[in-house]
């Protein structure tokens, strides 16, 4: 049982968020060697809640905090049509995690209790900020729990428990996966490719405001990026297509205030927390003047080049080498040495051909006997084996280098 006290000297932790790879990789020889490898990446997969979550608005999905000990969720944070959600909604975090919920003072009274017969009770309602009540997480599993006063408005929230994670830093950031399903957000925006940019590992980032687009100046450019956590996004007007305003869709934090003609206007948020915030111009809403932030995603982004950026659709992480490489490598090796011992066959002549000096005697090929078969040549057991074994000491040397790259280095492959 967590105890409630109200020291507002907590450590807000946002660390990385991690998607685990794997890969299952097949081998077999059998006769004239061959060989298939299938490698897939699968991103962490979503807790099934249920349907806790479907009146809650600021859900997007889990918050991967795996690896810290501490962990904080914000109460009376910005969603439900007030002050009425906790920030983030769904949490995942490591056995032995201390989760620590800290009131912002907004929406009145608020409390933290499990949902059925769970372990988390803060007790009444409380509306002073700085308050923190605490509970350390020891089992796995899906702790569900609400804020009894405004239950009714969706103020709900889920720690899931669960082991693996860890890595301090944003080397491991994860967040939505890298083609994001958006729902159809985008199928009236024209200058929207399909694509997300990704500006990962920038510290700033810029969106055009009244970009060509929609018929006119009525888009944002590049209408959907990807960020890093703790990335300040900056909007900029280049005064083209009237008035603009960035405004978040529902209740997202974005609000840059009433239209703005000016150009060199900027507006800027810096986003700590993954997932996809969507955003609109309202004035030319119905023109499709929409855009999208993605905040973090899988390893391996290019962190940008300060202009060009790279393009998350179609982006294969670095370490695909190390797996495409070894297994060429074990498919042709044996096939190589098969033509290399049948070629020195071929060439190497026999040594009673051979005399003292060096010299190749050339005698007359022998008449050829009709009935012997032709073209087969002479069965070497040994080559043989020797080519069989060192066939099966490569399969078994890929297996030991899959598993240290796939389940100790955690390295997945993408795309």
């Amino acid at each position: 049982m967590g105890q409630a006290r109200t020291d507002s000297e907590t450590t807000r932790s946002d660390g990385p968020a991690t998607t685990l790879g794997r890969r299952q990789f097949l081998g077999s020889a059998v006769g004239a060697a061959a060989l298939s490898a299938v490698g897939t990446a699968t991103a962490q997969s979503e807790p099934d809640y249920g349907g806790w979550f479907d009146d809650v608005s600021n859900y997007d999905g889990t918050v991967d905090r795996r690896g810290q000990d501490t962990v904080e969720i914000t109460v009376g944070a910005e969603g439900n049509n007030g002050a009425f959600a906790f920030a983030p909604a769904a949490v995942m975090v490591s056995p032995g995690t201390e989760v620590v919920w800290t009131w912002t003072g907004d929406g009145g009274g608020h409390n933290v209790v499990s949902d059925g017969d769970g372990p988390l009770d803060s007790g009444d309602p409380v509306a002073e900020s700085g308050t923190t009540y605490s509970h350390t997480f020891e089992n796995e599993g899906i702790f569900k729990y609400v804020c009894e006063p405004h239950l009714s408005l969706g103020m709900k929230g889920a720690v899931v428990v669960r082991p693996g994670g860890g890595g301090g830093g944003d080397a491991g950031q994860q967040g939505p996966p890298a083609n994001p399903d958006y729902g159809g957000w985008f199928d009236d925006v024209s200058n929207y490719e399909g694509e997300t940019v990704d500006r990962t590992g920038q510290d700033t980032v810029e969106v055009t405001v009244g970009a060509a687009g929609n018929n006119g100046a009525f888009a944002f450019d590049p209408p959907a990026v990807r960020v890093s956590p703790g990335t300040e996004v900056v909007w900029t007007w280049n005064g083209e297509g009237g008035g603009h305003n960035v405004v978040s869709d529902g209740d997202g934090p974005l609000d840059s205030g009433d239209p703005v003609a000016e150009s060199g206007t900027t507006y800027s948020y810096t986003f700590e927390e993954t997932g996809i915030y969507k955003y609109v111009c309202e004035p030319h809403l119905s023109l499709g003047m929409k855009g999208a932030v993605v905040v973090g995603g899988p390893p391996g982004g290019s962190g940008g080049d300060g202009g060009g950026g790279g393009r998350t659709g179609s982006q294969v992480s670095g370490p695909t080498w190390l797996f495409t490489a070894p297994v060429a490598f074990a498919f042709f090796t044996p096939l190589l040495y098969a033509a290399a011992m049948r070629r020195r066959r071929q060439t190497t002549p026999p040594a009673e051909m051979v005399d003292a000096d060096g010299t190749v005697r050339v005698e007359e090929a022998a008449a050829t006997d009709p009935e012997t078969e032709l073209g087969h040549e002479e069965f070497d057991p040994t080559g043989t084996a020797a080519l069989i074994a060192f066939y099966f000491v490569l399969i078994a040397l890929l297996w030991v280098f899959m598993y240290f790259v796939e389940f100790l280095g955690r390295v997945s492959v993408i795309g």
